[in-house]
């Protein structure tokens, strides 16, 4: 017999399924390019950064706003690499971010200070919104 999902996992689920398409947004949006150091997929693997954390900011963690993209030694390198990343020198790269988009960077901030109520109707209908999103950049190719 198959266990129904909770309400909780339900929207988990919802949740998961807005980042993933809003991480697939960023990096068309920035043509998978590493904001960092300018190198492009297929020579690097390249990744979604969010700026605001998923655990303390879950409103924030399918914005796509939220997400830079970056390759994976700006991402979350090695320890012993000579490159900064934002997973082993965070204060080093929010200075960074913060320095090159000081407008988005004052955007988000303020977003961070607001609360919203992130039920399963509100990842519903965000995962609309970011499909939409996702086919007018397709098509804006």
């Amino acid at each position: 017999m198959k266990k129904l999902k909770t309400d909780q996992q339900l929207k988990e689920a919802e949740r998961k399924k807005c980042v993933a398409l809003a991480k697939e947004i960023s990096k068309t949006r920035d043509k998978y390019t590493c904001q960092f150091c300018g190198r492009k997929k297929p020579d690097v693997a390249i990744h979604s950064h969010h700026i605001y954390n998923e655990g303390c900011h879950q409103s924030m963690s399918a914005d796509t706003d939220n997400l830079i993209t970056v390759c994976f030694t700006h991402h979350s390198s090695s320890w012993n690499a000579k490159d900064p990343s934002f997973h082993k020198n965070p204060m080093e790269m929010a200075d960074w971010f913060t320095n090159k988009f000081p407008a988005l960077h004052q955007k988000l901030r303020e977003r961070s200070r607001k609360t919203e109520k992130c039920d399963l109707f509100y990842w519903k209908k965000k995962r609309i919104l970011l499909k939409d999103e996702l086919d007018q950049l397709s098509n804006n190719k």
